[in-house]
């Protein structure tokens, strides 16, 4: 589904069908003897893209006069260097009266550009079939009501799987996890011996040796634990703290990019082991969460790497490819790629909620081709490294409808935030995923001052320019001195 263009905004379907009925009521039909005929101009073609975005719309018809056939639409422009798609040809002129016919419309079709790569997928949910997907700024686009409806925190999560035969279970994980308090748990971690287990990580390893289908759930007791994460396995875990003060449980390490591989495996998480001499993106997780139906709650997982201002290290708290994940009341620290929801392969829909949590970061701090929900929740932009990162870098693949919904939730200048310097995100062109076209849906969200009003989404991370007609990043609703007038 291609994203209509601005500029066909203000010649919809609806008025030229009404035009054409004004036009035959004041003029006589042909039958009726004596109507001039004639024909109108055609329509200009759009011009081609020379940014790598849709090309623009072509003009639209000339009205014919009484009993002529109406003008051609415009074609489609053909799309740039690195292009997504063209758009369409603005509409066909208006009949005349006395049976002019109604041009048709410009071809739709997409069209690369000759040096462009391949076409990036553009999918949309299946019920948001709208003549109007979006308004406003073409820099700032804003949904429409009937579109914003497709976007809610239950259509993101009511399937899984693969894209091409997904399971719709209509997944609600809305009312949130228990109590704390309520909860018995089966293992429990502390670092003074009080526990079952001295390491999360040996809870855990406890825990899916056990086996079974029931949930298990593991409390940690307050303190710092520093070492890598790995869950998987079958078997259903809840790890938790027991107080609602998320930073007394600490889960920690200072992987990154770039750093070179110890011989101490200990060091390294199992989930994802390197494969070269330094750790890459992915390697440098603290916790990686494998393992469907995860949950945590009451506690802080953080990647605690001291990145340099002048270098360019990621250094990732959590990774995810599981599905019906929950994470409430926890905090996710870093500076560049914090948080990476994804999944098994790019066309699998795995999904993550983040419920009243906190992420705190400086560049692409959320990125990940996962579909994650972001529900009353804080994201913070850290300033104090660098002021001119981005929010969010998803990966989602085209063929993937939903990729990051954050609604009801808090973007905040944190910690040395610059007024205006920092974008609200960016598509991810994932070298390894060509069809990659991320998407972002911001809805009824407070926005900080950090954001750059005028053009919160910058150019993607292969250099292509945002185009509100073919990337799938949009607002709704939102307030504060960051969001849209």
């Amino acid at each position: 589904m291609l994203i209509e263009p601005l500029a066909l905004r203000f010649v919809s379907s609806h008025f030229l069908a009404a035009l054409t009925v004004a036009l035959v009521a004041a003029g006589c039909s042909d039958s009726a003897g004596g109507s001039p005929t004639g024909s109108a101009g055609a329509a200009s073609a759009g011009a081609p893209s020379t940014s790598g975005g849709g090309g623009a719309a072509g003009n639209v018809g000339g009205t014919a006069p009484q009993g002529g056939v109406a003008g051609t639409a415009g074609t489609h422009a053909a799309a740039g260097a690195s292009a997504l798609a063209g758009t369409g040809g603005a509409v066909g002129g208006v009949g005349g009266a006395g049976g002019g016919s109604v041009g048709g419309a410009g071809a739709g079709a997409p069209s690369a550009g000759a040096a462009g790569g391949p076409p990036r997928g553009n999918a949309l949910p299946s019920d948001c079939k709208v003549d109007m997907l979006w308004m406003g700024s073409p820099t700032r686009p804003q949904l429409t009501d009937e579109a914003a409806a497709c976007f809610t925190v239950l259509k993101a999560l009511a399937a899984a799987g693969n894209i091409a035969n997904l399971i719709t279970d209509d997944w609600d994980p809305t009312a949130g996890l228990p109590d704390a308090a309520t909860l018995t748990p089966k293992f429990t971690v502390a670092s003074d011996d009080s526990g079952t287990h001295k390491t999360v990580q040996a809870a855990i390893d406890a825990a899916v040796a056990a086996g079974g289908t029931e949930r298990a759930y593991i409390l940690v007791k307050p303190g710092t634990y520093h070492a890598p994460v790995c869950v998987k396995g079958t078997v259903p875990i809840t790890l938790y703290g027991a107080d609602a003060d998320a930073t007394k449980v600490v889960i920690a390490f200072d992987n990154y990019s770039g750093k070179t591989v110890p011989t101490d495996l200990t060091l390294i998480n199992p989930c994802k082991a390197p494969t070269k001499a330094t750790f890459g993106t992915s390697d440098s997780t603290t916790m990686w969460v494998a393992s469907d139906g995860f949950q945590a709650m009451n506690l802080t997982i953080a990647n605690d790497f001291v990145e340099p201002s002048d270098g360019t290290f990621q250094a990732v708290a959590l990774s995810t490819t599981g599905d019906k994940l929950v994470f409430q009341n926890v905090r996710l620290l870093g500076n560049q790629d914090t948080l990476q929801p994804s999944s098994l392969t790019t066309t699998i829909v795995a999904r993550a909620y983040y419920k009243s949590s906190y992420v705190e970061g400086d560049t692409d701090f959320i990125f990940g081709r996962g579909v994650a929900v972001f529900d009353d929740c804080d994201i913070a932009y850290i300033g104090t490294r660098k002021s001119n990162g981005a929010h969010f870098a998803p990966s989602t693949d085209g063929t993937v409808p939903y990729g990051f919904l954050v609604i009801n939730s808090r973007i905040v200048a944190g910690a040395g935030a610059v007024a205006g310097a920092a974008a609200l995100g960016r598509a991810w062109d994932s070298s390894s995923e060509p069809n990659s076209n991320g998407e972002v849906i911001v809805v009824n969200s407070t926005i900080g001052n950090q954001v750059t009003a005028a053009v919160p989404w910058k150019a993607s991370t292969s250099g292509r320019v945002f185009n509100a007609a073919s990337n799938r990043l949009f607002e709704y609703k939102n307030t504060g001195a960051g969001a849209a007038p």
